[in-house]
């Protein structure tokens, strides 16, 4: 085997990484990394054409390693410090490979985790699943009541195999994790362990049941959408039932035009759902895929799956919302402060500079208000902005703005005239009233003054707490000073002129009070010879600490 190791107990799969590596023309980089030990021509390979430039043997390379490595490059493809345009471009056509599960597995899983026999559930139950995402297979059938329903299956195994696939990333980053810096991929374990807080809730099907309840509640009484009825009944960690709609994919025109629909219609009717959804209620699907969007008869537009459904907190909510108000009108003030608020750390060290590039940003984005990219400009626009003066943004509102931009893809795959960025104006221009409304005011002074209100409760205890620690020897400071001897010579100089401040104030104090209460004292020139010289000494060091301090000056600023 090419490996150097022999001991890990995930070899074989970390061998079969390596292989569709070397597969796809990629031993050079692995050679440079010390993952294998010598070369492998791609002669070895006969079956990968040669004319595939090097960006789309990756895809390929992806889509071969097994959809937690599709989920992932989809995850980095969100990071433009990390990988070029090209090869985000070319992640943008990653598919998940095609998942083997026969009806009698979906049986038996079901039985498995709802303990409820199949045969006294189901009158029918497809052969064949009709959607499927990496790690989920989705299958129709009719409920012994008469209902069409969706039945979505996770196999068992899937969390651990996920799980293992994780560790073999987080092995191979470590690995190359010194080719990965000279690239510019700081602490590269950190990124797979982000990107595993984010893809595991999503391998429990009762919590995609309970983003659906959200949905639910969130789009009570708009006719437009539609979520699909749950069966809590029969639904568990690895099985989710709910209604079937007779729908088509939204990439499918040509069967809802000839149900009589218009293209523009159900587009405009998708993106309007989309954006008010994530603006109004913060509700939004990470990845929308066009088989996962679907449109019914009746023109109205439903979600075939509720797995990567994210939730914007109510601030990322209001802040993403003034993003947006702000793009419309090219305030680059307006903008460059909500992407501070959106940050962890608001720090910039340059705001001018930072104000500068959100306006350039602005100002491109009006320039392609009538081009296919305007949202994917935007996103990533900003995330270099934010990568750039070192603004950590948090995960969900990454995600909000790659959704948008996977949006406005399927808009236009639908037809060519919808455009995100007048749905942007629309709700920008609403936006903006809204910012201006009496109760936002007073939200935003109520939320203050609470915050106020703790901090002042907060601090008496705080600071009971740091002296208590200091009167028990418990408070310790580290201080680090740059440049120490320098700094030292400084300190040495001012305590050195304090010093000399200190003996002029006595000898001026010691001549006055000789001068006064002295009798039976040598004279000169009608005071006594000794305060004489103690004034004379006096004025001495004084002109001397005056002609010191000049030159100190004139030598430092010149």
């Amino acid at each position: 085997m090419p490996l150097k190791s022999t001991s890990n107990k995930a070899l074989d799969r970390l061998n079969n990484a390596v292989n569709i590596l070397i597969k796809y023309g990629f031993q050079s980089i692995l050679v440079k990394t010390g993952l294998v030990t010598r070369k492998v021509t791609q002669r070895n390979f006969p079956d990968i054409d040669p004319s595939l430039n090097k960006w789309q043997r990756m895809r390929l390379a992806t889509q071969d390693l097994g959809p937690t490595a599709v989920r992932l490059a989809q995850y980095l493809a969100l990071r433009p410090d990390i990988l070029p345009d090209e090869l985000i471009s070319e992640f943008a056509h990653l598919e998940f490979p095609k998942l083997t599960i026969t009806k009698a597995e979906a049986e038996s899983i079901f039985e498995k985790f709802t303990h409820r026999a199949t045969a006294k559930t189901f009158q029918y139950f497809d052969n064949q699943s009709t959607l499927q995402d990496g790690f989920t297979a989705t299958f129709r059938a009719k409920l012994l009541t008469g209902e069409d329903v969706a039945v979505k299956i996770l196999p068992p195994d899937t969390q651990s195999v996920v799980l293992a696939d994780i560790a073999l990333f987080k092995r191979l980053a470590s690995l190359t994790s010194g080719v990965l810096e000279k690239l510019g991929v700081n602490n590269p374990v950190a990124l797979i362990e982000d990107f595993e807080r984010t893809i595991l809730p999503e391998l429990d099907l009762s919590k995609e049941a309970d983003k659906m309840r959200r949905f639910t509640k969130a789009y009570k009484g708009i006719n437009s959408f539609v979520v699909p009825e749950l069966f809590p009944q029969y639904t568990s960690t690895n099985s989710l039932v709910t209604y079937y709609y007779n729908s088509t994919s939204v990439a499918n025109a040509n069967e809802f035009v000839a149900w009589g629909l218009q293209q523009k219609a159900v587009a405009d009717r998708f993106l309007s759902i989309f954006i008010s959804g994530m603006l109004d209620t913060g509700l939004f699907l990470a990845t929308p895929l066009k088989e996962i969007i679907r449109v019914l008869p009746d023109g109205r537009i439903h979600f075939a799956d509720y797995g990567t459904a994210g939730l914007l907190t109510s601030d990322q909510r209001v802040w993403i919302n003034d993003v947006v108000a702000a793009l419309s009108t090219r305030n680059s003030m307006v903008l460059a402060d909500s992407m501070r608020k959106l940050s962890y750390n608001s720090e910039v060290y340059d705001f001018q500079l930072f104000r500068n590039d959100i306006q350039s940003l602005a100002d491109n984005l009006y320039f392609m208000e009538s081009t296919d990219y305007y949202m994917r400009e935007f996103a990533m626009g900003i995330m270099r902005i934010a990568y750039k003066h070192k603004l950590l943004i948090p995960a969900e509102v990454v995600s909000a703005f790659n959704a948008l931009a996977i949006a406005e893809n399927i808009t236009l795959s639908i037809t060519p005239t919808s455009r995100i960025s007048e749905f942007f104006k629309t709700y920008g221009n609403r936006l903006l009233r809204d910012r201006m409304q009496p109760d936002r005011f007073k939200t935003l002074f109520n939320k203050n003054m609470t915050q106020v209100s703790d901090f002042l409760e907060v601090s008496p205890l705080e600071l009971s707490l740091i002296l208590k620690k200091l009167r028990r020897g418990e408070f310790v400071a580290n201080l680090s000073i740059k440049e120490s001897p320098t700094f030292f010579r400084r300190i040495d100089i001012s305590v050195n002129k304090l010093c000399y401040v200190i003996i002029i104030a006595v000898l001026i104090i010691s001549a006055t009070l000789i001068m006064v209460f002295g009798q039976d004292l040598y004279m000169f020139m009608g005071i006594p010879l000794a305060s004489g010289i103690a004034y004379a000494l006096a004025l001495i060091m004084t002109l001397w600490l005056l002609i010191y301090n000049a030159r100190t000056r004139y030598n430092s600023e010149k």
